[in-house]
């Protein structure tokens, strides 16, 4: 029975218990040595606070003499999907990008289908992050307000508490850009 291997197990570790475990795999290896001793799952994991799902796969996973078998595993895919598009669509949308910088994914998908490419809004948005994130997209200049604002002021600057009002509009103050 596998509960009676971990019971050996534990007793083998409690003679070579190393002390390069850090935190996690401490407490998971009190979590197996527990379970081992107690046979119960719904005490451990109340216990601890973590699921039988988690305990079970802990379970599945560890091998008493090999405490590499207690470190976190990665969550990472196995296998990451590649994509899908050619490098003449690419070419095509940094070309269009370039000429209409300001413009999105769902204007330039038109153009892109206008030019013989099939390719959804979501390819042309996942292919215009990759490209973002490979430096060869340039963010548009920002287009600046007609009303410039010499230096920044704060906002809700209060009046003192015993100002008073003396005529209409001395407690209200409106603003207005380009109407």
């Amino acid at each position: 029975m596998r509960v009676f291997s971990i019971a050996k197990g534990f007793y083998w570790l409690s003679k070579h218990m190393p002390s390069e475990l850090n935190q996690k795999e401490f407490d998971r290896l009190r979590v197996l040595r527990i379970y081992g001793e107690t046979e119960d799952v719904k005490l451990v994991c109340q216990t601890f606070g973590i699921s039988r799902a988690t305990l079970y796969r802990w379970l599945k996973g560890f091998d008493p003499k090999e405490l590499t078998s207690l470190r976190e595993q990665s969550r990472r895919p196995r296998r990451v999907r590649k994509p899908l598009w050619t490098r003449e669509l690419v070419r095509a949308i940094k070309g269009l990008r370039e000429e209409y910088p300001r413009w999105g994914k769902d204007k330039l998908v038109l153009l892109v289908r206008d030019q013989g490419h099939e390719a959804s809004t979501s390819t042309v948005g996942r292919i215009l992050k990759h490209l973002r994130q490979r430096g060869e997209l340039r963010k548009p200049k920002s287009r600046s307000i007609s009303a410039k604002r010499r230096s920044r002021r704060p906002y809700g600057v209060r009046k003192p508490r015993d100002y008073m009002a003396e005529r209409p509009g001395d407690l209200v103050q409106v603003d207005t850009l380009d109407v």
